[in-house]
């Protein structure tokens, strides 16, 4: 056990920089070409950190055993351990038992940490979005968070925008498109929402009598009405996504959604035949919304375990590679991982979808990392 904790350390700080080091260039940029202060950097990097413990602490626990195990391997110990007649399995149940601990410990970051962390980056993103909006606002990217506004601007010249597009989608109407040469940004007094100020522009302006009629405005000054961030009134907290609730929120949004599911459809059948109605769209947004709380609920219990589920894996592969380098170990380990992903994007995908339940789709990636642990651990007994 102790020849493994000093390469799991290691891994450990490694898989984090990695991880990190995105990040890290984005949040130099806002320090050094964006004038964002230090602080405000340092919370946004320490929110981070509970967010990646999903990928880190297993890739990390997968490296540390292939690393040591597959030395072993290599030295010939498994066969000498063998030829004393010591079960391999004897020394591979301490680890099993560590790398389970090491899920619940993974389990209480994903549940508790990393949905408050998560909230709390969002949080600080938007108080920067509007304290801050040119360091938020990036040269030829559509900026969608400002609610009722899609825009793109073609140059960030601090608080001077240049070369503005902005689409401002309408219920039953055309999209209204406005374009202007230049703009400025005026936050409001009490740093809730943001002003533009729009010059030498052109504003499409649909006809209110006849929407597909639409009219060409034309002008030199235009004040675009105060933008906020989407989902948030003036002066609200940023609101919690499904991926923000802990465990326990999650269940009781499922089950109030539910009861609520149940007394629309006692409504349905206390109705006449005729005056029965179809699916409508809140019942759907009900659907979509219970498929993806579930889904979230899964995921969250199933990705605490990913960590046990590698280390089973990663002992006999191991033995059965027998190689101990480090840069071996560590790329085999960021493989494993990357497939492992890839799997649960797609299940996750599969069940917001309603493709397949969310049990299966969010645990068929552990069920094959853990059948071929089982596999390769049946042949490792037999070498």
């Amino acid at each position: 056990m102790k020849e493994l904790l000093t390469p799991f350390l290691v891994a450990l700080g490694l898989f984090t920089f990695i991880f990190m080091v995105g990040n890290l260039v984005k949040l130099a940029d806002l320090l050094v070409n964006k004038g964002v202060g230090i602080i405000d950097i340092f919370k946004l990097l320490i929110l981070l950190l509970p967010q990646l413990i999903t990928f880190i602490l297993p890739t990390s626990a997968l490296a540390a055993v292939l690393l040591i195990f597959g030395g072993f391997a290599q030295n010939n110990e498994i066969n000498a351990m063998k030829a004393s007649g010591v079960n391999v399995l004897r020394v591979m149940y301490p680890v099993m038992a560590i790398a389970f601990l090491l899920s619940l410990v993974s389990l209480f970051f994903i549940d508790q940490l990393q949905p408050r962390a998560h909230h709390l980056f969002r949080q600080v993103f938007n108080d920067l979005a509007v304290k801050r909006p040119e360091a938020y606002i990036e040269s030829g990217r559509f900026v969608k968070d400002f609610k009722g506004y899609i825009l793109r601007v073609q140059k960030v010249n601090g608080k001077r925008l240049e070369g503005i597009t902005i689409f401002q989608p309408q219920d039953g109407k055309p999209t209204r498109t406005i374009i202007a040469e230049w703009g400025e940004i005026t936050p409001s007094p009490d740093d809730k929402m943001l002003g533009l100020k729009l010059h030498n522009g052109v504003s499409d302006e649909p006809n209110p009598d006849n929407p597909s009629v639409v009219y060409k405005m034309h002008f030199e000054t235009f004040m675009l009405p105060a933008m906020n961030l989407s989902d948030n009134n003036p002066g609200e907290k940023t609101k919690r996504k499904i991926k923000d609730m802990p465990l326990n929120n999650l269940l009781l949004t499922l089950r109030n959604m539910n009861q609520y599911r149940e007394k629309l459809e006692a409504e349905q059948r206390g109705k006449l035949e005729g005056d029965r109605w179809d699916k409508t769209d809140i019942e759907r947004n009900i659907q979509d919304l219970t498929r993806e709380t579930k889904t979230e609920i899964q995921r969250k219990i199933s990705f605490s375990f990913a960590t046990f589920c590698f280390v089973l894996a990663g002992l006999p592969l191991a033995i059965i590679t027998r190689r101990g380098e480090v840069i071996v170990s560590f790329t085999l380990s960021m493989g494993v991982v990357a497939v492992y992903y890839l799997f649960s994007i797609w299940g996750q995908t599969m069940s917001i979808h309603g493709i397949l339940p969310p049990l299966i789709a969010m645990w068929l990636p552990n069920i094959l990392v853990a059948g071929t642990a089982i596999f390769l651990m049946s042949k490792v007994v037999r070498l």
